[in-house]
């Protein structure tokens, strides 16, 4: 039954991944992209960021966002670099590098050719989001918070840390381990400097080794959030929201966005996800 399922989610997550727009402006130089970038804000355009633990939702609100007039939404357009930079985020690196801020300021300049609001949604923000809220200036910042058990069976069951891999994650480590060659992002998301409790993650089975991830990235997030603008915060409770369509409608308009769909429609969008 998990090998049909896994075939299952590896099919609608590449459909998902297809319909990802091509990123127009990636071959531009940087003093282009930060003039038109800086310019678009006057013309209205908006730019909203989002980020989670990881397993809270995220795809199912791009799904639900992109049924709104005027905005396009996706979720880990770029996910090695994204991942990267939550890696070197928990070895206290607080600036986004250079890559990871044009291919964020380009993917809102590709999306505002056609919309007037960009949604750019990685977990893998989680680390750095007043890094971000800095250097890319978003107008509104969105927090998907999920509850502790479901998110806990959620990484269990995707097998977060069941390789069991003895890698001494406290260390920055430069070059890749050879396991992860071909899904970088998995290293670079998942073993991270988790400062005072790496020595108890290495020794600790998948368990207790999820249980830590969590604790450690809801903490961080908390952190730095401290350090946002709190009129730009917007939590997206998921429990909340799971079906529920008078929920998602108002969050959304806390966005400043109108769902255009009516209630079957709506429910409906939870099976592609």
């Amino acid at each position: 039954m998990k090998f049909f399922k896994k075939i299952i989610f590896g099919y609608q997550n590449y459909k998902f991944r297809k319909t990802k727009k091509k990123n127009i402006f990636l071959n531009f130089n940087n003093n282009k992209i930060d003039k038109l970038y800086n310019q678009s804000f006057n013309y209205k355009k908006k730019l909203i960021l989002a980020t989670q633990v990881g397993r809270g939702g995220g795809k199912w609100l791009v799904d639900i966002i992109n049924q709104c007039k005027n905005v396009r939404a996706f979720g880990e357009r770029n996910r090695e670099e994204e991942s990267i930079f939550r890696y070197y985020c928990s070895h206290l690196k607080k600036k986004p590098s250079k890559k990871l801020i044009k291919l964020i300021k380009t993917e809102a300049l590709s999306d505002w050719e056609v919309k007037n609001i960009s949604y750019i949604s990685s977990p893998y923000f989680s680390h750095g989001i007043s890094g971000l809220s800095k250097y890319i200036r978003p107008n509104k910042i969105v927090i998907i918070i999920r509850d502790f058990k479901g998110l806990f069976n959620s990484l269990i069951n995707k097998g977060w840390y069941s390789d069991n891999y003895s890698i001494k994650n406290g260390n920055n480590i430069k070059n890749i381990p050879k396991q992860f060659i071909n899904r970088p992002n998995h290293f670079y998301g998942r073993y991270l400097n988790f400062k005072e409790l790496n020595k108890k993650f290495i020794s600790s089975n998948q368990t207790i080794r999820v249980a830590l991830f969590m604790f450690h990235t809801i903490k961080k997030i908390y952190q730095e959030l401290l350090m946002v603008d709190k009129n730009k915060l917007f939590l997206f409770d998921l429990k909340k929201a799971d079906q529920n369509y008078l929920y998602c409608k108002n969050f959304l308009k806390q966005l400043d966005l109108n769902l255009a769909i009516n209630e079957k429609k709506f429910l409906s969008l939870k099976k592609r996800t």
